[in-house]
């Protein structure tokens, strides 16, 4: 059994321009084989991740992210992902 938490803010600094943070915790809580709960080890993972998206129009996005992902006990993996988001087909301007 386990459980975990996340906190998370976006901050829109510019009228196309966001920044935003990210949190994450697991307890690792304690194994349940029936009658003989175990304690999981004493091990929290956690990840944190840093964002900034610019928005070229109402369409379209485009979107830098670093993360610090420590889901694995004295492994700290660095992961950056570069998206792009487009949106296509009617919405409240056009039916399409």
């Amino acid at each position: 059994k386990q459980s975990g938490w996340y906190a998370q803010g976006v901050y829109q600094f510019m009228p196309r321009w966001r920044a935003g943070l990210r949190y994450e915790r697991l307890d690792s809580g304690t194994l349940d084989f029936g009658a003989l709960p175990l304690d999981a080890p004493d091990y929290r993972p956690d990840k944190a991740s840093l964002m900034l998206d610019w928005s070229p129009s109402e369409f379209s996005r485009i979107r830098l992210q670093f993360a610090r992902d420590r889901s694995m006990q004295g492994i700290s993996e660095n992961q950056v992902t570069l998206q792009y988001i487009m949106s296509l087909g009617a919405h409240g301007a056009h039916t399409f």
